[in-house]
Parts: structure tokens; C-alpha cells; sequence
């Protein structure tokens, strides 16, 4: 029998590691991993919000010496409980890339890829730890083939369209296309919606509005529950721990439409969309040569 400290409203932070093997490892900086669905995280940022400069420092020198003593090479992730008081204690290490590393990439413009093969061909770090300068701030949603208002249970079908927000700053990585099945077979992240701005407020603002631009029609998912996530007061105002989509769940549920609107809303939006209109009503040859007089 053991007995572990029980931590109310509990922050998940985890910090970036490259190591070279022999010993020599930086951070790079810190992610707020703190909303989380069944013990899974859905929405990633760095900088943590509201994270006291003394608590970062040593949340990543910690980091730093774990790596460092492990002579750890590879790429890999620390991540840690932080408790309201400031107190950290470790969680466990990925020995890995994760799905959110994209924020600290757009944070410190470095491609963390690149890092570990460079590292895994034996050409060690390329940069030291006083060569990381973060700037602005990043966040990323995870967008999974999922029912929010079902549990978040995971959800099949078919991408019948596919419409990918663009603009300055925002980022989307995905594995899939207009067409492609989406089977119980795989988990169920689709795609990863990063964005970047200089200030967390105006990161918040591009991540809702590509939000509001991407479609994905054929699977439901959680790309509206998402953005009501990310306009929430208590988001914005980086008050968050892994009790959040529960302590907001009446404000976080979707608004009552009838099954008619929905309806209504789909077939506008397939319409809207130029590669649906030339696959539903476009005329195919010889038809279209021989015109009205075909029988």
C-alpha cells in the first residue's frame, strides 16, 4: 500500500528536451497542456499563461537534469503536475515527438524534426541553450472525429469536404482529404490547428477565427467545441487546470438547433464548396458534347 499527495486543480506543464547523448542537453521552454478530455489532451500553448517566471526556471532546469544524467539522446518531452501553491512533481518522460511540439517550433522557430535526425545521424545539438530566444505565443488544437456532446465519443464516417483555413501565422497539419474514410481503426485525431501571434489575446482571436474557416463535412468532430473552448472568459484568462471542460461543461455544451437547421447548415456549406458542385452536378462526357439533344 502506498499513498500519493492529492493535488486539487492540478496544471499539466511539460518541458521540450534535446539531448546529443553525451551528456549536453537544453530545454526548450515549457507547454501548457492543461485542457484535457479523458485524460487527453485537446488544446496545447507556450507559453503557459500565468506561469511565475521562478516556477518555469525550475520546472526546466529540472527538466535539464534529468536528461542530462540520464545522458538522454533524442528528442523528448518531461512533463510535470504543477500545484496551485507553485510546487511541481514529475509525471513521466516521453522519449519522443510529441502531437503539440508544433507550438514550440512557431515559439523558437526551430524545426524539431530536423533537431532529431541531426541528432540520430550523430551531428549532436546544433544550437546552445543561450541561442533560444522564444517570441510571441502559439497554441494548437487537436481536431479528432469525435461527439463532444456524446462523451466525446469517437466518431466514424466519410470527408465528404474539406476546406483548410489559410493566413498569416496559422498552420495546419493533417492526414487526410476530401473522401477519405474515417474508421474505428485508427485514433481519432484528424489534423492539428496551430496558430501564432505575438501576444496570447491575439493568438486566442487567429485560432478562433480559423476555427470558424475550417470545414470538415461527412465525420462529425469537435472543431465548434474547440472554438467555444477558445473564447471562453476563464480561457482567455489563462485560468486553466485538468478539471476545466468539466467545470465548464453547461457553458461549453452546444447550443439547442434543431436537427432541420443542422441539415439546413450542411447542404449550404457542401454548395458553397467548388470541388462538391463539379462532383454532384457537373455533366460527364460524351454527355456534355452532345448536349440537349442526348436522350
Amino acid at each position: 500500500m502506498y499513498a500519493e499527495r492529492y493535488i486539487e486543480r492540478p496544471r499539466h506543464i511539460e518541458v521540450q528536451i534535446l539531448g546529443d547523448g553525451g551528456g549536453n542537453v537544453v530545454h526548450l521552454y515549457e507547454r501548457e497542456c492543461s485542457i484535457q478530455r479523458r485524460y487527453q489532451k485537446i488544446i496545447e500553448e507556450s507559453p503557459a499563461p500565468n506561469l511565475a517566471d521562478e516556477t518555469r526556471e525550475a520546472m526546466c532546469a529540472a527538466a535539464v537534469r534529468l536528461a542530462s544524467a540520464a545522458r538522454y539522446r533524442n528528442a523528448g518531452t518531461i512533463e510535470f503536475v504543477l500545484a496551485p501553491e507553485g510546487e511541481f512533481y514529475f509525471l513521466e518522460m516521453n522519449t519522443r515527438l510529441q502531437v503539440e511540439h508544433p507550438v514550440t517550433e512557431q515559439v523558437l522557430g526551430i524545426d524539431l524534426v530536423r533537431e532529431q535526425l541531426r541528432i540520430g545521424a550523430g551531428g549532436g545539438l546544433s544550437f546552445t541553450q543561450g541561442d533560444l530566444r522564444p517570441r510571441g505565443h502559439a497554441i494548437e488544437c487537436r481536431i479528432c472525429a469525435e461527439e463532444p456532446e456524446q462523451g466525446f465519443r469517437p466518431a466514424t464516417g466519410r470527408v465528404g469536404v474539406l476546406r483548410i483555413p489559410r493566413g498569416a501565422n496559422v498552420r495546419f497539419d493533417a492526414g487526410i482529404r476530401a473522401g477519405q474514410p474515417v474508421t474505428p481503426a485508427f485514433d481519432s485525431l484528424l489534423a492539428k490547428l496551430v496558430v501564432w501571434d505575438p501576444t496570447r489575446v491575439g493568438a486566442a482571436a487567429t485560432l478562433e477565427r480559423a476555427l470558424t474557416d475550417l470545414v470538415i463535412l461527412g465525420v462529425p468532430t469537435n472543431v465548434d467545441y474547440l472554438a467555444r473552448v477558445i473564447r471562453h472568459p476563464e480561457f482567455l484568462a489563462g485560468r486553466l487546470h485538468t478539471g476545466f471542460l468539466t467545470d465548464h461543461v453547461a457553458e461549453l455544451a452546444a447550443p439547442d438547433a434543431s436537427q432541420e437547421a443542422e441539415a439546413v447548415v450542411a447542404i449550404a456549406a457542401a454548395l458553397a464548396d467548388a470541388d462538391f458542385r463539379r462532383a454532384a452536378f457537373a455533366v460527364p462526357e460524351p454527355y456534355a458534347s452532345i448536349g440537349k439533344w442526348c436522350n
